[in-house]
């Protein structure tokens, strides 16, 4: 992060108040983004303009940094982790997502948004309509991306793959018919197809989901905490449903519901001796757990806070494979269990409880989209009840 502090002794003398106000100034920033993601993040005349501008911008400003005192710089897929290690930026803001693999190389605040790979064919196209209709045709995906090989590898091995420097040129090799289709998350896509319309369109099944963080390097806690915070706030005060509205909304995409953000306290929750837990506690966790497990879905309403209501229960919905209607009959026979993993009571009135979530039967091609989830549960005391009022989550990567 650069910092800059203004010394102007002759301007010091003469309006000494002024200036001891701008000894210190506002943190300067250099984020990393896209420049080719229209509805994302599209450099433009005036600067770049998108939902993960926006977020970035949120960020910046949660803190503490002046309007425009952020200085772009592009951050291309294959080039995130080395602008982020070699310190050429102080974060990315880039549809990047959370895998097990960038993890080892850097470190992730958010989630921000929840996307999924999809696929962009020519409007005119009626024989491909998933991935697996893919096997002897050309799919275009963007260097340093693993989208193109997870289609190879667990969808269709006759694919053909080629790769470019950036989305455009793969969306240019699409209309041309050089390819058949381009690969990337539906945001993403979407954005291209809203750019032609008429002439490109997003299949819309997505077969993975991806979680958007924010890349932060690898041991900057401080500033990963930081980060994760303001894109809670940004979430809790509408401004990130604002933006949806204004970036994504005008292509026709749908987002999935704002992501329960998890965050880095959540996980060093030190569990209670049970002998010192309230026993209703114990019992309404219990019970909660169960009811997911057998899907009563009553009875697991019921013990939720009302205001907290109608975001569990879509996150839950969401990660029920039976109600998913992205994906084919092959999920039908899917499992999942919930496991409490320990309660810590802070208060009287005031809990939190861990649980995994774990899923079994599911195709191996579908494992990107099922993953097992840990969850931190906020439980509060309501007129002698207790209920849950808070959900955070985070997906295991392996």
């Amino acid at each position: 992060m650069k910092r800059s502090i203004l010394a102007v002794p002759l301007m010091a003398a003469l309006l000494p108040v002024a200036c001891a106000r701008s000894e210190v100034a506002a943190p300067e920033y250099v984020v990393g983004i896209k420049y080719d993601q229209p509805g994302l993040s599209l450099m433009a005349k005036g600067g770049p303009r998108g939902f993960d501008v926006e977020v970035a911008n949120y960020i910046a400003a949660h803190l503490g940094t002046e309007p425009g005192e952020i200085t772009w710089v592009e951050a291309p897929t294959s080039k995130r982790e080395d602008l982020l290690r070699g310190g050429d930026v102080d974060f990315v803001v880039g549809s990047y997502s959370i895998t097990a693999e960038r993890l080892r190389q850097v470190a992730f605040a958010g989630p921000y948004f929840v996307a999924g790979q999809d696929l962009l064919v020519r409007a005119a196209e009626t024989t491909i309509d998933r991935p697996e209709d893919l096997n002897g045709r050309t799919v275009c995906s963007v260097a340093g991306s693993t989208s193109a090989d997870k289609i190879k590898q667990d969808f269709a091995t006759g694919v053909k793959l080629t790769t470019r420097e950036g989305f455009s040129p793969c969306v240019d090799d699409l209309r041309a018919r050089r390819v058949d289709a381009v690969t990337a998350d539906d945001v993403i896509l979407a954005g291209y197809a809203a750019q032609s319309p008429g002439e490109l369109r997003v299949v819309g099944h997505p077969f993975t989901r991806e979680r958007y963080g924010v890349g932060v390097r690898k041991g900057d806690t401080e500033l990963q905490s930081k980060i994760t915070a303001a894109i809670q706030s940004m979430i809790a005060d509408g401004s990130w449903d604002r933006a949806v509205r204004t970036h994504l909304a005008p292509s026709g995409y749908t987002p999935l519901p704002a992501p329960p953000v998890f965050t880095a306290t959540d996980a060093r929750i030190q569990p209670g001796d049970p002998a010192t837990l309230d026993p209703a506690l114990i019992r309404t966790v219990s019970q909660l757990t169960e009811a997911a497990n057998t899907q009563q879905w009553e009875t697991f309403d019921s013990m939720i806070c009302p205001e907290a209501s109608p975001a569990v229960s879509s996150f839950v919905m969401q990660y029920t494979p039976q109600y998913d209607n992205h994906l084919g009959p092959e999920v039908m026979d899917a499992d999942y269990r919930h496991t409490a993993t320990g309660i810590a009571q802070h208060t009287p009135d005031s809990a939190t409880f861990l649980a995994r979530e774990t899923f079994s039967n599911i195709p191996a091609k579908y494992r990107q989209y099922f993953k097992d989830i840990d969850y931190a549960a906020t439980m509060t005391r309501r007129d002698g009840q207790w209920r849950l009022c808070g959900l955070a989550a985070d997906f295991v990567e392996s």
